[in-house]
C-alpha cells in the first residue's frame, strides 16, 4: 500500500524539508534592502489608491531605465491584498509558493531522463540547495525563474511529444501551456528575455528536420503544419505582454527605443576590458557558477588574463589561497560537461543515423530533444552576456539552474549504472546534500550574528551579491525604525520633519517601515546638507565604519545626540552645529522648490505630453 503512494509521501517530505528551510525566522532574517522596498512602496501605494494604479510595465532592468513586464508587480500586488498586509515578509509570497511548486513540477521533468528513484534524489538535491533556499527567501522579480525554467521546459518537451504522435488537440494544448509560462518567464529578468526566444527557436528548428525525415513531407507542408502552432504560441505571449504595448502605445514606444539603446550600452559598458579580454574571462563564468548552484559553497576565484599593455595573468590573495576550490570547480564542470557532450554526441549519431522509419525516430527521439533543449539553454546565456562576464552576478545562474541540475543528475545516473561507478554516485549524493545543508546552516549563523556585532570583515558572498559587503536583516532595520520614530515622538513638534541619511541599499527600506498615516508626509531622506531648521535628524550606517556618514564635511554640520547600535547597523540621532543650523536656514527655500517641482501630478502631466523612458504608466492612464 505505501509503495503505490511512494512518490508522493516523498515528494510531500521534500517539501516540508524545502518550507521549513525556508521560513526559519523568515521575518527576522529576511533580505529586504533597494529593490525589495521600491517594489514594496509601489505595491503598497495600489492598495491604497486602487486598481487604476497597477503599472503597465514591471522593475527596471539593472542599471538601466528599460523596464520588464508588470507579472511581477500583479502577482504581489494579489498575494499583498489576499494577505490584507503590506508588512515586508508579505511580499515574499510568491517566492515561498513558487518553492513549493518548483518542487513537483521539477520532479516530473527530471523523469522524462531518469527512473522514479533517482528523480526523487535529484528533486530533493536541487530543492533543498542553498542557492535557491537563499533567492526564495526574499522578494525579488528574478527569483521566480527556476520555477517558470521548469515549466516552460516540460510543456514545451510535451509539445513535441505530441506533435511527433499528430496528437493535434494536445499538442495544441501544451504549446499553449508553453507560451504562456514562457511569456510570464521573459517578464522575470532581461536574460530570460534575450536568450529564451533563441532557446525555443533551436528547438523548433530540429522538430522541423524531425517531422521532414521520420514523415517524409517536404519542409514547406512541415511550416504549413507547424503555422497553427506558431499562431497559438505567438497570441498568447502578445497576450501575456498586453500591458507592455498598451506602454508602448500611450509612451509613443519609449520602452523598446530603450531596449536597443541598452543592449547597445551594455555592449560597451565595460571599458576596462578588450573583447579577448572579456572572452577569456568568460570561460571561468560557468565553472564558477556551476560549483556555487550544486555545493552552495563560495571560494571560487579564478586568474584575471589581460592582454593589455602585454598579457599579464592576475591572480590576487584570494586567487592564491582560493586555488583548492578553484581546481575543485574546474574539475567538477569539466567531468560533468564533458560527459554531457559525448553522451548528447551518442545519441546524435544515433538519431542522425536511422532510416526513414518513423516509430525508430520516434522512439529515440524525444530523450534527444530535451538533451539540445539542455545543451541549448546552457550555452545560449553563457556566451550572450560575454561583454560583462567580469561584473556577471550569481542571479544569472537563476536562469541555468534547472539545466544544471538535470545534467549533474544525468551523470551520476550514468555513473551508478557502471559496476565501479554505485559508491562514488553514491558519495556525490552525500557530499551534495551535506555541502548544502551546511552551508545554509552557516548563512543562519551569519545572519543571527549581524543583529549581535559586526565582525568587521566577512569573506565574499558567491550565492548572493552583497553591494554592502556584510550581513543585514530586516529585523535590526525594524529595530531602528522603531528607535527613531520613539526618539522623534519624545523631543520633537508633531508637524516638524523627520530627515534620514543612511547607504543607498538601506535608506528606503528604513523610510519604508517608517511610513505611517502620521508619518508619511513627514519623513525625508537628505544626502549631504541639511534642508530644515526645525527638524530631526538621524543617520544610520554599519558600526564598524561610522565615517561612512561623518566625514569632514558632514562633521561640520552634525554632531551626535545619541546613537544606538543594532549589530552590523548603528543609528546615531544628530544634532546640528552653528554652521549646520546656518546651512539648513539657507536651504529651506530650496527645500519648498523641490517640493513643488516634484509633484506627482505635475510629473504625470510631463510624462504624458513628452513620455520618456523614466516615466511609469498605469492602467488608470489607458482607461
Amino acid at each position: 500500500m505505501l509503495g503505490k503512494y511512494k512518490v508522493p509521501i516523498a515528494l510531500l517530505a521534500i517539501t516540508v524539508i524545502s518550507l521549513f528551510l525556508r521560513a526559519y525566522h523568515l521575518s527576522d532574517w529576511l533580505h529586504f534592502q533597494l529593490d525589495q522596498a521600491r517594489d514594496a512602496y509601489l505595491i503598497k501605494d495600489i492598495i491604497e489608491k486602487g486598481l487604476g494604479e497597477l503599472p503597465l510595465l514591471g522593475p527596471r532592468a539593472g542599471g538601466s531605465f528599460l523596464r520588464l513586464g508588470p507579472f511581477y508587480y500583479y502577482l504581489m500586488y494579489l498575494l499583498a491584498l489576499a494577505a490584507r498586509s503590506v508588512h515586508p515578509a508579505v511580499f515574499v509570497l510568491p517566492e515561498i509558493l513558487a518553492s513549493v511548486a518548483f518542487i513537483p513540477m521539477f520532479y516530473l521533468l527530471a523523469r522524462r531522463l531518469l527512473n522514479q528513484n533517482w528523480s526523487l534524489i535529484l528533486t530533493a538535491l536541487a530543492a533543498n540547495s542553498t542557492f535557491l533556499i537563499t533567492y526564495d527567501r526574499f522578494s525579488w522579480n528574478p527569483n521566480l525563474m527556476p520555477l517558470f525554467t521548469v515549466t516552460t521546459t516540460y510543456s514545451w518537451l510535451k509539445y513535441l511529444e505530441f506533435k511527433r504522435k499528430n496528437n493535434g488537440k494536445k499538442s495544441a494544448l501544451w504549446i499553449a501551456l508553453s507560451a504562456l509560462s514562457a511569456g510570464l518567464l521573459i517578464q522575470l529578468h532581461f536574460e530570460a528575455f534575450v536568450a529564451l526566444p533563441v532557446i525555443l527557436a533551436v528547438s523548433a528548428v530540429f522538430l522541423c528536420w524531425e517531422l521532414h525525415k521520420s514523415k517524409k513531407q517536404d519542409l514547406k507542408t512541415v511550416a504549413f503544419l507547424l503555422g497553427r502552432d506558431l499562431i497559438i504560441f505567438v497570441a498568447i505571449i502578445l497576450a501575456t505582454h498586453l500591458p507592455m504595448i498598451l506602454n508602448e502605445y500611450i509612451s509613443k514606444g519609449a520602452n523598446t527605443k530603450e531596449f536597443f539603446t541598452t543592449v547597445t550600452e551594455k555592449q560597451d559598458k565595460d571599458k576596462l576590458h578588450n573583447l579577448t579580454e572579456q572572452l577569456l574571462q568568460n570561460v571561468t563564468v560557468y565553472p564558477k557558477g556551476f560549483y556555487n548552484v550544486l555545493t552552495g559553497d563560495s571560494g571560487v576565484y579564478f586568474p584575471t588574463v589581460l592582454t593589455r599593455p602585454n598579457l599579464n595573468l592576475l591572480c590576487d590573495y584570494d586567487c592564491r589561497y582560493g586555488y583548492l576550490k578553484t581546481g575543485m570547480a574546474t574539475i567538477l564542470f569539466l567531468t560533468v560537461g564533458i560527459f554531457f557532450l559525448f553522451y548528447l554526441g551518442k545519441k546524435a549519431k544515433k538519431i542522425f543515423s536511422l532510416k526513414r522509419d518513423a516509430s525508430l525516430i520516434a522512439k529515440n527521439t524525444g530523450e534527444f530533444e530535451f538533451l539540445v533543449l539542455l545543451f541549448t539553454w546552457m550555452l545560449v546565456p553563457w556566451w550572450a552576456f560575454y561583454s560583462i562576464s567580469f561584473n556577471l552576478r550569481p542571479r544569472f545562474f537563476l536562469f541555468v539552474v534547472v539545466p544544471f541540475w538535470i545534467i549533474t543528475g544525468l551523470f551520476i545516473r550514468e555513473v551508478y549504472g557502471k559496476k565501479p561507478g554505485k559508491i562514488l554516485a553514491l558519495s556525490i549524493v552525500l557530499i551534495l546534500f551535506i555541502t548544502n545543508f551546511s552551508n545554509t546552516y552557516f548563512r543562519y549563523n551569519e545572519l543571527a550574528s549581524a543583529e549581535i556585532t559586526d565582525k568587521g570583515s566577512y569573506p565574499e558572498d558567491q550565492i548572493f551579491y552583497r553591494n554592502e559587503r556584510y550581513p543585514t536583516t530586516l529585523r535590526q532595520q525594524t529595530q531602528i525604525s522603531q528607535w527613531v520614530k520613539e526618539k522623534y515622538q519624545e523631543e520633537t513638534a508633531d508637524d516638524d520633519y523627520l530627515f534620514l541619511w543612511a547607504p543607498p541599499y538601506f535608506y528606503r527600506p528604513i523610510l519604508y517601515l517608517l511610513s505611517t498615516d502620521e508619518f508619511d508626509d513627514k519623513l525625508q531622506y537628505f544626502s549631504n546638507k541639511p534642508s530644515w531648521q526645525n527638524a530631526s535628524y538621524f543617520a544610520v550606517c554599519r558600526t564598524t565604519n561610522p565615517a561612512d556618514f561623518f566625514n569632514r564635511e558632514r562633521s561640520e554640520l552634525f554632531k551626535a545626540k545619541d546613537q544606538r547600535s543594532f549589530g552590523t547597523l548603528t543609528v546615531f540621532q544628530l544634532e546640528l552645529t552653528e554652521k549646520g543650523l546656518e546651512t539648513a536656514r539657507e536651504g529651506e527655500k530650496k527645500f519648498r522648490r523641490r517640493g513643488v517641482i516634484t509633484d506627482p501630478v505635475k510629473t504625470k502631466q510631463k510624462c504624458l505630453e513628452k513620455p520618456k523612458p523614466e516615466c511609469r504608466f498605469v492602467w488608470g492612464d489607458i482607461i
